[in-house]
């Protein structure tokens, strides 16, 4: 629809009610805080039709540099670099996934998260980018031990786990 020769942006929510209530990743986002916790994201935001600043999510390049802000901005993984052909994941679902794990945990501790001291999870799968324990750690201060039967996956995870000190000695592979 256009008004005076501009088009008129579309209403979003600003809050995205599908994510759990916990989740840092509920707003859209804030690509400004994003950009000064992690210049290089910068390049590669564009506008969509409405005006609005995003990414272009079909560039895996893009996504990386989106996640790699998202890392240093919410959970202060420092260095975080994946093998090329290796899964992205997208971090706001992943948050998702930890913060339910939470709320199955707090059913059996009357009602409330248990403390990290007293949580080792284990996953299997732990994949190139070790996803689940950083959102863990950073979340619920839990302990991970992450296996997978790709070395170049487990290598990968150990550098990241190398390059983070928020990591050391609450994950092991």
């Amino acid at each position: 629809k256009k008004t005076e020769g501009l088009v008129d942006k579309k209403v979003h929510p600003e809050e995205k009610t599908r994510l759990h209530k916990r989740n840092q990743h509920r707003m859209r986002y804030d690509f400004k805080s994003l950009i000064k916790s992690y210049p290089d994201l910068k390049d590669y935001i564009i506008l969509n039709k409405y005006g609005e600043e995003t990414i272009d999510f079909s560039n895996n390049i893009a996504v990386r540099m989106l996640n790699s802000s998202l890392l240093v901005h919410y959970y202060g993984i420092l260095k975080w670099e994946i093998p090329t052909g290796y899964l992205c994941p997208p971090i706001p679902g992943r948050a998702d996934y930890i913060h339910y794990v939470a709320d199955l945990l707090s059913e059996k501790n009357y009602g409330k998260i248990p403390p990290g001291k007293n949580v080792r999870c284990l996953d299997i799968g732990v994949g190139a980018a070790c996803i689940y324990p950083i959102i863990g750690i950073k979340e619920y201060n839990w302990n991970f031990v992450g296996s997978d039967i790709d070395s170049i996956a487990i290598n990968s995870a150990g550098t990241i786990i190398n390059d983070n000190p928020i990591l050391d000695g609450k994950l092991e592979l």
